[in-house]
């Protein structure tokens, strides 16, 4: 609308020249600042090119560096793999200054009420130890021998002790020539014990002092005076080995309940005054190193042992001697703070941990946790890192024995070495000869293990073993021992095994050598702060050494609460047989995967081996919980 003033038509006139002047305006910017605005998009257009190419030719460095995988499945059924729950039947302990954790929880309450009256880690190592020796002889005890791993947090120092049994002065390589059976089964397999040498060693060197020789012994000898139940593991053990049970006289008579005349069943109170008398005695000793080694015991052990034809002599017991290793394995795989140590060989600790340094290649502190849900990637890296590792193990053997054996140590432990096996680890499996060796892995099966951390901070990891379950299956009838058939831990020379490996010559027999064994005691610590972070260890064969390294990998990797970590289903893969078992409840869809790389799998029926370990938290707090495929009462205790 617009109205006439003095023949001006305001509204008209003054929005006609607010137009005029805007359009004017408009064309005269439009014409300055139009090459500014293409210049502008240029530049614009040049960065996004050259972010683009940036971000090719990052992928392309990585492609190159690290094998690429495309899964046959898809995203979807990748991300919704069916992994079973953590068990109900186990907890996770918490608690706030120390913990115990160990194959019975009768025998880990003793370690607690030590842990209460002053005594340190090894203090309470040593009694839970020989608690789960009587209570446990088809795992432990003093027919057989120890390794521990032990850190002093005031020294800020690990320390490890080699209590293993050596072969007897009278064997040799071909001493099972003729018959393979004597080595594993009878008193011919019978190795010069370490237990209780091993023992004394430990507390003289490294208890408080606050807690009496006898104090750590007598728990024991009244549980097996007065009597303990059987676990579901002793009826379980007593079925797997009935026949050779019943036709041993040694063995019937103390492993039979009188009251049904059938080999105990869990519940069944079993009473040992035999064996309770013999600790007893060495509990009162001065001196039960002489006692047991050189003086009247020792002569018994020996003549036993020579009248059913065994190769051990007073000699041997006399000439043997535990080891203290003041420079252990450590190597530091997740950064130079995080110290994980272990023994030498006898030891296969070397083996956990150069898993354990490949693995962390690929996945440091702070990796996704799902990666262990959802990743073929890991599972095949995890398995080939196994391979590689375990042909390592074919070249370790006693180092007093085998000088080579220091070599294969450095190697393993080298930045050089791992950077080669980390290279050759593709998108497929490999030629077995590519993996390092040719040569056959052994198994152990009958194995405790201990883990402590106590109130100031000192730590233990423990692995006892008597070999196979009950050992040689002979047992002293005056001292109630049950004695190891560790002469089967050594390879015997001049026939191949099933799969076509030949024996790995590092660990043929010699007078007085350790056979090598599959136990990894395992301490892990901070070198800055001196705390001690984890006791690790597993007791169950060959697979001790994966089964250490998956729950270590997967508690500081992807930061799994320990008992994520310790439920969390298996995969082993010992090099020999090249074959990867499996447990129960790993995902179908996984396995296919893992079988278009090349993989072959075989589901195992028997438990794997059972991981007992301790860490402490990010607030301080000491985290544990017991593994549930040991049928056994063994809920983690402290305070």
């Amino acid at each position: 609308m617009s109205f006439n003033s003095g023949g001006i038509q305001v509204e008209s006139d003054t929005n006609g020249l607010y137009r005029r002047n805007d359009d004017a305006s408009i064309k005269q910017m439009r014409k300055k600042g139009l090459p500014w605005i293409l210049t502008a998009v240029v530049i614009l257009v040049l960065v996004l090119l050259a972010g683009l190419l940036y971000f090719v030719l990052k992928d392309s460095k990585c492609t190159a560096d690290s094998p690429s995988f495309t899964p046959k499945a898809s995203v979807e059924e990748l991300t919704q793999w069916d992994w079973p729950r953590p068990r109900q039947t186990t907890v996770l302990a918490s608690f706030t200054k120390a913990a115990i954790v160990s194959d019975n929880a009768i025998c880990s309450e003793i370690g607690r009420s030590i842990l209460l009256r002053g005594g340190n880690a090894v203090d309470v190592a040593i009694a839970v130890g020989i608690c789960i020796g009587g209570l446990h002889p088809h795992s432990s005890g003093l027919g057989g021998g120890f390794l521990m791993t032990y850190y002093d947090k005031e020294a800020g120092k690990c320390r490890t002790l080699d209590a293993r049994e050596t072969a007897p002065l009278a064997t040799n390589q071909n001493s099972f020539h003729d018959n393979p059976k004597d080595a594993f089964l009878g008193p011919k397999s019978i190795a010069t014990p370490g237990e209780l040498h091993g023992f004394w060693s430990a507390f003289k060197r490294f208890s408080s002092g606050r807690i009496p020789w006898s104090d750590l012994l007598m728990p024991t000898v009244k549980l097996l005076n007065n009597g303990y139940p059987a676990t579901k593991l002793m009826e379980l053990n007593l079925q797997a080995k009935e026949a050779d049970i019943l036709a041993e006289p040694s063995m019937k008579p103390h492993f039979t309940n009188s009251k049904t005349g059938k080999l105990y069943k869990e519940g069944d109170i079993i009473k040992n005054p035999t064996l309770a008398e013999t600790l007893r005695r060495l509990a009162v000793s001065t001196d039960p190193v002489r006692t047991f080694y050189k003086g009247e015991m020792g002569d018994l052990v020996a003549f036993e042992i020579k009248k059913l034809g065994g190769h051990v002599t007073k000699k041997d017991l006399e000439q043997y001697k535990s080891k203290i290793d003041e420079k252990p394995i450590t190597t530091t795989p997740f950064g130079d703070e995080l110290t994980i140590c272990g023994p030498k060989p006898s030891s296969s600790s070397a083996v956990t941990q150069l898993i354990l340094s490949i693995m962390a290649r690929f996945y440091p502190i702070g990796s996704k946790k799902e990666t262990v849900f959802n990743d073929v990637e890991y599972y095949h890296r995890f398995i080939e890192a196994q391979k590689f590792a375990y042909a390592q193990r074919t070249k370790l053997g006693d180092p007093d024995y085998v000088h080579e054996a220091n070599g294969a140590l450095q190697n393993m432990t080298s930045k050089e070495f791992i950077d080669q096996i980390v290279e050759k680890i593709s998108e497929k499996t490999l030629k077995v000869n590519e993996y390092g060796s040719s040569e056959e892995q052994l198994d152990d099966k009958g194995t405790s293990q201990i883990s402590v951390i106590d109130a100031d901070g000192n730590a233990v990891s423990l692995t006892s073993s008597v070999n196979n379950i009950f050992g040689s299956l002979v047992r002293s009838e005056r001292l109630g021992i049950v004695w190891n058939d560790q002469m089967d831990d050594f390879s015997l020379p001049g026939s191949k095994n099933f799969f076509g490996f030949t024996p790995a010559k590092a660990n043929y027999i010699e007078p007085g050598k350790r056979p090598l064994s599959s136990m990894s005691p395992i301490i892990i610590y901070n070198s800055k702060t001196k705390e001690a972070e984890a006791a690790v260890g597993a007791a169950g064969g060959s697979k001790i050494i994966s089964a250490v390294a998956q729950v270590i990998l997967q508690k500081l990797a992807f930061n799994q609460t320990v008992k994520e970590a310790v439920d969390f289903p298996r995969i082993h893969n010992q090099f020999t047989p090249i074959r990867t078992a499996y447990e129960k409840g790993v995902p179908q869809i996984l396995l296919d995967e893992l079988a278009r790389l090349g993989h072959n799998f075989t589901e195992m029926v028997t438990p794997f081996s059972t991981v007992q370990a301790i860490f402490r938290t990010a607030n301080g707090r000491l985290q544990t919980t017991s593994d549930f495929r040991r049928p056994v009462y063994m809920n983690p205790t402290g305070f």
